[in-house]
């Protein structure tokens, strides 16, 4: 078969078919939902007024629901060493780091909620009596990126795979980064409530480790408007930690001081 009637055939075949150029494969939009607060909680098992604290934030989770997104942070100074008769250690090195990075506390309860600097203070941790005001600005803001995670979980090998995609709804000028974290939920163990020690208390929301930097991993790729950015991370979770009260937290932020304020932030459960 010569030439001419391979594409006199091909000619007849698009005449068929339709018009024979290459279509774009649709990709969905991701819409970049909405706005989730991060509430990064610093606290110690030796912290009397911590507590209340915590308490204060479940209260607040159990009306706001899943946008308000709770990591404590067992790194208050002075406040954080366990009991000789604790079970856990919930102290980190990259707890520490973090802890360090956002900023000093001179007073607790005391927490940052996306990071804001909220004057009169001059350090993101806030006192408890204005979480809730500062946590309902944030809530009516259209966040300017969308954070999406993905997890997948061997409970025979214990691996975790978490995928976290990125979709920023306009352009991102400047140093951004990504910082990756597990949470636990309802630990039992010591805690200084006041002046008591509670053997049986409920430790929430702990920081368990960071799969990034503590300061987050700087974002390399362009933030450009409708950009979709993917970064993996894997870890084996360690057995001693109960895989049903796990969480995958994943936010992208400003990276430079005093600048580290959070744009948007997302959770899920290591188990679905």
């Amino acid at each position: 078969m010569n030439k001419n009637i391979l594409l006199g055939l091909a000619a007849a075949g698009c005449a068929l078919l339709g018009a024979c150029e290459e279509k774009p494969i649709p990709i969905p939009e991701l819409n970049v939902g909405s706005r989730n607060v991060l509430v990064e909680e610093l606290t110690g098992v030796q912290c009397p007024n911590c507590p209340d604290g915590t308490a204060a934030l479940v209260n607040l989770g159990n009306q706001i629901g899943e946008n308000l997104i709770v990591v404590s942070i067992h790194a208050a100074p002075g406040y954080d060493k366990p009991y000789a008769e604790s079970k856990y250690d919930f102290r980190t090195a990259k707890g520490s780091e973090l802890a360090n990075f956002i900023g000093d506390a001179s007073f607790f309860p005391a927490a940052s909620i996306n990071r804001r600097l909220v004057p009169p203070e001059t350090e993101p941790y806030l006192p408890r009596q204005i979480w809730a005001g500062i946590i309902n600005e944030d809530l009516g803001e259209a966040p300017p990126v969308g954070v999406f995670l993905e997890t997948s979980f061997n409970p025979v090998n214990r691996q975790l795979d978490v995928e976290v995609t990125l979709a920023p709804e306009s352009n991102l000028n400047g140093e951004h980064r990504l910082t990756v974290l597990i949470t636990q939920d309802s630990i039992q163990d010591y805690q200084k409530v006041n002046l008591e020690k509670i053997p049986d208390y409920y430790h929430r929301h702990v920081l368990r480790d960071i799969l990034t930097q503590s300061t987050g991993d700087v974002i390399a790729e362009p933030l450009t408007a409708n950009a979709v950015i993917t970064k993996k991370y894997t870890m084996i979770l360690p057995v001693n930690w109960d895989e049903k009260h796990c969480d995958v937290v994943a936010f992208i932020h400003h990276g430079t001081t005093p600048n580290k304020e959070v744009l948007q932030a997302a959770e899920t459960h290591v188990l679905k």
